[in-house]
């Protein structure tokens, strides 16, 4: 692509995108994929070969972006027909496969790592807990204890350790 071509997408683009993702957006009424399709119609300009034949770039830029949005609707209905409903709108019920004997076997497993855990520092149980049992990631715990990543993902792992040493032991 020449300097020349390169400098008109660029003022294509300055001058055009908010509008063309305007249009884009009053089509498919989600921010996202209209941003989505504009960035793509953007970089689909930018990797022809040669635009030297095309007279109006914008009216060139905005065609190849309806026809993103085709495209778009194309996939979406695809999507859609792929998609199957359960027979009044629930999905069959799983046979119970559990028996008293495995019940049990998973309590007792169940106290075990509870009365294992409790060996475990205070500090190590909480961040145990927020991840696991709150799905609170490594940041946001650090954050919220105002402690470092690092402290966090060292606990995390020794109670994981500890979690499978304490299973290994009665097996």
């Amino acid at each position: 692509m020449t300097f020349q071509a390169h400098q008109s997408l660029q003022e294509l683009y300055v001058s055009c995108h908010g509008e063309l993702e305007a249009v884009l957006y009053s089509r498919l009424r989600c921010r996202e994929t209209a941003a989505d399709i504009c960035q793509e119609a953007f970089v689909r300009l930018c990797r022809s070969e040669d635009l030297s034949g095309v007279g109006n770039l914008k009216a060139y830029l905005f065609r190849t972006a309806q026809n993103l949005v085709i495209d778009h609707y194309r996939s979406q209905t695809v999507r859609n027909a792929a998609i199957v409903a359960w027979p009044d709108d629930a999905p069959p019920e799983a046979e119970d496969s559990r028996c008293a004997e495995t019940v049990i076997l998973g309590e007792q497993d169940l106290d075990r790592l509870i009365e294992g855990m409790n060996s475990l520092s205070p500090l190590c149980q909480r961040i145990f807990y927020l991840n696991r049992f709150e799905g609170l990631k490594q940041r946001e715990i650090a954050e919220t204890l105002n402690i470092s990543i690092r402290t966090v993902e060292e606990n995390i792992k020794k109670a994981l350790v500890h979690c499978a040493k304490t299973l290994d032991e009665f097996q």
